[in-house]
């Protein structure tokens, strides 16, 4: 219902395989909002729709291991088994990584691969030999900042060279070895189509899209100033507001998963990460602000209907359209200290807004309205000091 269209980064030439799933994904969409209300299509149309992500997946993954299949085939490989097991391992752990780990997972399974053929050089193959593989994996995993699941992948992949037991040779070893690799590269490689954003982008995409939810959110209920509030419409409010502020929690801890604040920046180089953490955190904040005014005015309605001040309601539709310019300049924001002057000039009109709801609010007598007005001036006061600090004020 608040759903703003997310700011645009930087194009990439993955961008147009995502988009192909962007336009089925948009079009079924469209026709569960076409079809009747209550339908049995619309129910199945919205079945569709919510489990397209996962379908678009399966089947990258699916053709993923396919063209490992055929590429160890055509390496003439002994067994293509392992690089379609690769592959699929692969796309699923790098999905929402970057670059950087991606190719660290090649290195690492490498190392495992090599550390398990040296082993059954040396060793042969035993109950402890197969413990040690495992030990030295994970280490280098670890050491590989993998985390929990890309580290559980290297002894996995390791100890499938060994699936063949006693019949083992040095060349079928090597040959495993060949496909598995050449299955996590290929994996890797689909990965970045099954969401062929860098994890930047996508991360700055979705502050973007929920910062214009939050911001539409606001606006909305700044426009019912002029009408009585009922207790449906701020529950509704309530409701929205809480939605928002798990997906901006879950937001987060992808973004703590990426660590993508602790990404090393060469000389002068713009700490991307970092400033998405901060962008990040300015978010939280601003969730957190909404929902103590979606729960204000819930609480205002318990006994029944109550209006807001003119001046109130506009300052509250400035702030969030203030939001939403903030949201759509993110991208600028991040990849630049210069301030957007669009978020400065909205800024701007926030306080004129809020100077007027003041003045209003000092000329009324209702102790109830002086209070919900009051607590709405000082949320606002701390979105709008927040907003303006990310912006060199």
């Amino acid at each position: 219902m608040y759903n703003a269209a997310p700011a645009k980064g930087t194009r990439t030439p993955g961008t147009l395989v995502r988009d192909i799933s962007r336009t089925v994904q948009d079009t079924l969409d469209g026709a569960v909002r076409r079809a009747p209300s209550g339908s049995v299509a619309q129910r199945v149309l919205r079945s569709i729709a919510l489990t397209w992500a996962t379908v678009w997946l399966i089947g990258i993954t699916a053709i993923a291991a396919c063209s490992a299949w055929v590429g160890a085939l055509l390496l003439d490989l002994s067994s293509p088994v392992p690089a379609a097991v690769g592959a699929v391992i692969t796309v699923a752990l790098s999905l929402n990584r970057s670059m950087r780990t991606g190719l660290s997972l090649v290195g690492a399974t490498a190392v495992a691969l090599v550390v398990a053929f040296v082993l059954y050089q040396v060793w042969g193959l035993h109950v402890w030999t197969v413990g040690v593989l495992v030990i030295v994996s994970l280490v280098v995993g670890r050491l590989m900042r993998l985390g929990p699941e890309g580290s559980l992948q290297i002894p996995a992949t390791a100890l499938f060279v060994y699936v063949m037991g006693e019949a083992l040779t040095d060349d079928l070893i090597i040959s495993r070895i060949v496909a598995t690799l050449l299955g996590v590269a290929i994996g890797l490689v689909f990965s970045f189509v099954a969401h062929p954003e860098r994890p930047e982008e996508r991360m700055t995409e979705r502050l973007a899209e929920l910062g214009n939810r939050l911001g539409g959110l606001l606006v909305a209920m700044g426009e019912v100033s002029e009408v009585s509030l009922g207790r449906r419409q701020a529950t509704e409010w309530l409701t929205e507001a809480r939605k928002l502020a798990v997906e901006t929690r879950q937001l987060g801890e992808e973004i703590e998963e990426l660590g993508l604040g602790r990404r090393f920046s060469v000389g002068s180089e713009r700490n991307v990460g970092r400033a998405i953490q901060d962008q990040f955190a300015l978010l939280q904040q601003t969730s957190d602000h909404v929902n103590t005014i979606a729960r204000g005015l819930f609480d205002a309605t318990s006994g029944g209907s109550v209006r807001l001040p003119e001046g109130v309601g506009q300052m509250l539709s400035s702030t969030g359209a203030a939001i939403a310019v903030h949201a759509d300049s993110l991208d600028r924001a991040i990849a630049s200290d210069d301030p957007p002057t669009g978020v400065l000039e909205a800024l701007v009109v926030v306080k004129e807004e809020r100077t007027r709801s003041v003045a209003e609010l000092k000329g009324m007598d209702d102790t109830g309205a002086l209070l919900l007005g009051g607590a709405l001036v000082n949320q606002v006061d701390q979105m709008a000091k927040r907003l303006a600090g990310t912006h060199g004020r």
